[in-house]
């Protein structure tokens, strides 16, 4: 749920539509408000897509793709677990990480399907590659999580 409805989603999907206003695509939304208002919707939809897509394919093949930050780690360590994070899941019954094309495909959903139903003048294949985005911000917002939030823990002494 925090994936879809959370905090850290609306951080991705408030990132992802200053982006797109930034670049101003697509170009018939505008620059002023209702353009980013637009472009905000937009990425709304595709974060929750993506969100329930994930959710169902964690359910179908019994994978947990939660974020699990490295605690005590060195910065090594922290940047591989952040960057494997989108590339690897974890198995319920063990808990031991595996390869899976999963956090993948669940990223790929979103700008695909809105691509190819509403945002004006693009298609499915714009979305593809458009996902990159949501790469780029979801591995953000890992890094964020390993270097910013997990220096105001501390383990008791």
């Amino acid at each position: 749920m925090k994936d879809s409805y959370g905090l850290p989603a609306l951080a991705r999907t408030a990132v992802r539509a200053a982006y797109a206003q930034g670049r101003g695509k697509p170009d018939e939304w505008g620059q002023d408000w209702p353009g980013f208002g637009q472009r905000f919707g937009s990425a709304s939809a595709v974060t929750v897509i993506d969100g329930n897509v994930r959710y169902g394919m964690e359910v179908l093949f019994r994978e947990d793709m939660r974020y699990i930050p490295c605690h005590g780690c060195s910065a090594k360590r922290k940047l591989k677990n952040a960057l494997l994070a989108e590339i690897t899941a974890r198995h319920d019954s063990d808990g031991h990480r595996f390869f899976t094309l999963t956090p993948t495909i669940t990223d790929m959903t979103g700008p695909i399907i809105a691509n190819a139903f509403w945002v004006p003048g693009k298609s499915a294949v714009n979305g593809f590659v458009g996902s990159r985005l949501i790469f780029a911000t979801r591995i953000g917002g890992h890094l964020f999580t390993e270097f910013v939030l997990e220096r105001r823990h501390h383990d008791p002494k």
